[in-house]
């Protein structure tokens, strides 16, 4: 079955169900490219040992160039995966790392892929003189961004220039008795320049300058990894997950915790295992996209008010079809479309144009309740999900969480109940609205 997009044939919905037993794996990412013929697309898949290239159409596997093969053979497997922002050019960029501390960057133009560059991250001695092991060189997280390529490794992160190959920068991740190492990465843009954001294995956030390298703030999340950061550029936040349970929200002017959360109140009942924050440019709106160990989706609508307090909007809700975890999340801003990958290697299609076309009508409530003591952060900072009369209902969910995975109290229910929804329906399928936490 295909998804209707704006291209002259629908997209596939499923890809990676031909795989074989025993040589699955998590997907490290995705991304459509424009196919050789107009209005036709194929599906780029990078996976821990081979890109696989599909029609996006058909879903039929494609012959990968002979040179993607050769630039890979003596890396994998592949630990890491960037993409380059979409934006209105035919051709964009990608990179994956290496176990080996190699980082590979693709360009991806003309219907294929093709090897522009490699870079590689060399071993560097501790205190004593002694080197770490091969391991320590892996890459752990890429982020690109624009003609900037960060790399996060045990110990340290790395900054190249993509015009000319050269490391511009080395940053030092701190640590006291035992190392750390970069989970993931994002960059946020100051007025002041650009700020690398770094999620450690130790539970806390590194903000350091590019152009000084110094480290700005130390953030802290708790004591588990930060396993995913998602910058959003027109609410001037960033989300961080902590060890798939809670989720840390920053403001990245005043470095203030703006809230925390439990992540299946995000996800409508699941822990939460990738989550990406994107730009809808057509009708002007930033979605938080989040997906759980189950499979399951779930979309929000995030914005700031004129009082700075953030709005995250519940619009849909997938249940998990799979029960696979997803490990990758990305977006197509053409076909309006996400690219959901799992730990089997496979890749679904998810057109959401229909989702947030009326999402625009759902204003922002006006916030009269008493702030929680229980949650933590600042009483500034609200979540909500609209206004309660006049409402457009949400679309239900095809497969709501079952009451026993998300069991509020009957007052609970009631109160979160919203136009379209019975409080019995709110109690299977909780919003969204910072209290009660």
């Amino acid at each position: 079955m295909g998804l209707v997009n704006s291209s002259s044939k629908p997209l596939a919905a499923n890809f990676g169900e031909e795989e074989a037993v025993g040589r699955r794996g998590p997907t490290l990412g995705s991304v459509l490219i424009e196919g050789n013929e107009a209005g036709t697309y194929k599906l780029v898949v990078v996976t821990p040992l081979k890109i696989q290239v599909y029609d996006a159409h058909t879903a039929k596997l494609l012959e990968l160039q002979d040179s993607v093969t050769s630039a890979l053979r003596t890396h994998l497997p592949m630990t890491s995966f960037s993409l380059e922002a979409d934006s209105s050019s035919s051709s964009r960029r990608m990179a994956v790392g290496c176990q080996d501390g190699a980082v590979l960057i693709f360009s991806l133009e003309g219907g294929g892929v093709h090897p522009r560059r490699q870079l590689q991250i060399e071993e560097e001695e501790d205190l004593s003189g002694k080197k770490p092991g091969p391991l320590a060189r892996s890459v752990l997280a890429l982020h690109l961004h624009k003609d900037y390529l960060f790399a996060g490794t045990s110990s340290r992160c790395l900054c190249w220039n993509l015009a000319d190959g050269d490391l511009r920068r080395e940053f030092h991740l701190p640590s006291s008795d035992q190392p750390v190492a970069a989970s993931s990465l994002v960059v946020v843009p100051q007025d002041s320049g650009l700020q690398l954001w770094t999620g450690l294995d130790v539970g806390s956030v590194a903000v350091f300058e590019l152009e000084t390298g110094m480290l700005v703030r130390s953030l802290p999340c708790g004591e588990e990894m930060v396993v995913a950061l998602a910058f959003c550029e027109k609410t001037s936040a960033v989300f961080a997950l902590s060890a798939h349970k809670r989720v840390t929200i920053w403001d990245t002017d005043s470095f203030s915790c703006l809230q925390k959360y439990p992540a299946e109140l995000m996800t409508c009942g699941a822990d939460l295992s990738a989550m990406g924050a994107f730009d809808i440019p057509s009708i002007s709106m930033s979605l938080l996209v989040l997906a759980g160990v189950d499979g399951s989706l779930c979309l929000r609508r995030i914005t700031r008010r004129e009082d700075r307090k953030l709005n995250c909007i519940l619009l849909w809700y997938l249940g998990a079809e799979t029960g696979c975890p997803a490990t990758a999340l990305d977006f197509h801003k053409a076909s309006e479309t996400i690219l959901l990958g799992d730990a089997g290697c496979r890749v679904q299609l998810h057109c959401i144009k229909e989702q947030v076309s009326g999402a625009d009508a759902i204003p922002p409530r006006k916030v009269t309740n008493q702030p929680n003591e229980e949650s933590e952060g600042p009483e500034s900072t609200t979540i909500d999900i609209g206004e309660d009369v006049g409402e457009p209902p949400l679309p239900a969910p095809e497969n709501p969480p079952s009451p026993s995975q998300v069991s509020p109290s009957a007052t609970d229910a009631q109160k979160e109940a919203s136009a379209g929804y019975s409080a019995s329906d709110a109690a299977a399928f909780p919003v969204f609205n910072g209290e009660n936490v």
